[in-house]
């Protein structure tokens, strides 16, 4: 019994690092292709991000700034960020105002299976917006 629990133990072990290797599993990376991220995304408040393939997107009602308050509804440019973060990051450069979003927009899952979502305070988990696909 003993063995068989000593062998159990390993194969969970090992299965648990492979899936930490190969990004399975609930603690995944997020990411998106350009084709995923595609389409109307709506955070709780009727915030609202619309992206397209090339490259344009479109804002309405969304916040660029905490304190204060500053919601927008504008078009711009979006890249994905090269920052090397754990969440794939999607840079947004809005066209009025002249205003840009560096990393702050994040990919949560596997093809943004958990959105997307701002954080905006770096030592709070909790304080972020986010943001789902809208069917």
């Amino acid at each position: 019994m003993k063995k068989i629990a000593i062998t159990l133990g390993g194969l969970l072990t090992a299965g648990f690092a492979m899936a930490l290797t190969f990004g399975w599993g609930p603690f995944a990376p997020g990411s998106i292709t350009a084709s995923g991220l595609a389409g109307a995304w709506k955070g709780p408040d009727g915030e609202s991000l619309v992206f397209r393939k090339d490259g344009t997107f479109c804002a309405e009602d969304f916040p660029i700034e905490r304190f204060p308050e500053q919601r927008v509804d504008t078009c711009g440019e979006w890249n994905f960020s090269d920052d090397r973060g754990r969440d794939q990051g999607i840079d947004l450069d809005f066209d009025e105002p002249s205003y840009a979003m560096t990393g702050m927009l994040r990919v949560s899952g596997p093809e943004a299976r958990g959105g997307l979502y701002v954080r905006w305070d770096i030592d709070d988990e909790s304080d972020r917006l986010e943001l789902q696909r809208k069917s």
